[in-house]
């Protein structure tokens, strides 16, 4: 009798386990799957979307970038595009994509925008205000650019390092 109550004990104990394991990948999934669903129909910078793997990114965007490292992975400058795209150092995919472009857009935000219309559209597309030119929805930072804080001189979108 003892040894059968030992054994499902073990049985409960593995399958609560394995019920956890499957609600966290869940979880994991849902929040990729608001990046691609969501966030990224709103990136129009050259093609490239945030969790777009390197090789992928780099074609897309047609030129050579200069290389650097920063603080969450590393990035490709393109200076005569005028954009910025960073990359998880582990996974090697997208995390960030800025621009100052204003042939591009990120949720229908271009670089030279006023300010006003920007916050209007980022409020309309259910981002929080974290400060004064940085928003969070989920897992995503809307960050603006503004030198004089008049216009969008520039934007990005990236995953939030923090949140895993």
């Amino acid at each position: 009798m003892q040894l059968k109550s030992k054994a499902r004990k073990k049985y409960i104990i593995t399958a609560l386990i394995l019920i956890m394991l499957l609600i966290l990948a869940g979880c994991a999934n849902s929040s990729d799957s608001f990046i691609k669903n969501e966030v990224n129909p709103q990136i129009d910078v050259l093609g490239v979307k945030l969790l777009m793997d390197e090789k992928s990114a780099l074609e897309t965007v047609g030129s050579e970038g200069e290389k650097a490292m920063c603080v969450y992975g590393y990035e490709y400058d393109y200076s005569d595009k005028l954009i910025n795209v960073g990359f998880n150092s582990d996974t090697k995919l997208v995390r960030r994509v800025c621009s100052k472009n204003p042939e591009t857009s990120i949720y229908g935000i271009k670089p030279g925008m006023e300010l006003s219309q920007a916050y209007e559209i980022i409020s309309s597309n259910g981002f929080k205000k974290d400060s004064k030119y940085n928003f969070q929805k989920e897992k995503v930072i809307l960050s603006i650019i503004s030198m004089k804080g008049t216009n969008a001189d520039g934007i990005t979108i990236e995953i939030n390092p923090d949140q895993k």
